[in-house]
């Protein structure tokens, strides 16, 4: 899973186009290969959480990411999707790779939508050949959760077959809730 999700996982990070103090949420972490560059990504005074329903996952990552996670950069949780324990309008992007397939996509959409800040992104990057629904579904299930600048891209790729990339932001809405730091 490290190697064959790792080229997706960078590109996940490339798109979300974190910086140095940003909040960014991992959802269906993995091994941890995304969280690593995303603790880079991020630092100084940024602050990465991986959330994964499977103890195994999580303690791989753990192991992969032993020093952001030691020095605060990283926070790891029991989560998915629809449970992430973030507060309102707290994360600046959110990266899923590779588990879009395995969520209740209305719920896991709200929740994301609900714990971005106003103008945030989301990425979720998957293989082709796993994603159980068309990726125009996709979009429109994204655009229905208040996802606005929804993109669509089909990215070919050596091994694997293509990944379909989403890329969505959460509309600017004025809300106060994204004036000052948020506890992730």
């Amino acid at each position: 899973m490290a190697r064959s999700n790792a080229e997706q996982e960078r590109r996940a990070v490339e798109l979300a186009a974190p910086g140095p103090g940003a909040r960014v949420l991992a959802v269906g972490h993995g091994p941890g290969v995304g969280l690593a560059h995303l603790a880079e990504a991020v630092a100084p005074g940024g602050r990465v959480v991986g959330v994964d329903p499977s103890a195994s996952m999580r303690a791989m990552a753990a192991r992969r990411c032993a020093g952001p996670l030691a020095e605060g950069v990283l926070e790891l949780r029991d989560g998915d999707a629809e449970h992430t324990g973030c507060e309102d309008a707290a994360v600046d992007a959110a990266i899923s790779v590779n588990n879009v397939m395995m969520w209740d996509r209305p719920a896991g959409f709200a929740e994301l939508f609900r714990v971005l800040r106003p103008g945030a992104r989301l990425v979720i990057i998957v293989h082709r050949h796993v994603l159980d629904t068309s990726p125009e579904e996709l979009g429109e299930e994204a655009e229905t959760a208040g996802f606005t600048d929804v993109e669509i891209a089909t990215r070919e790729r050596r091994r694997n077959g293509p990944a379909i990339e989403l890329l969505a932001t959460r509309p600017a809405d004025g809300d106060s809730s994204s004036a000052g730091p948020a506890r992730l």
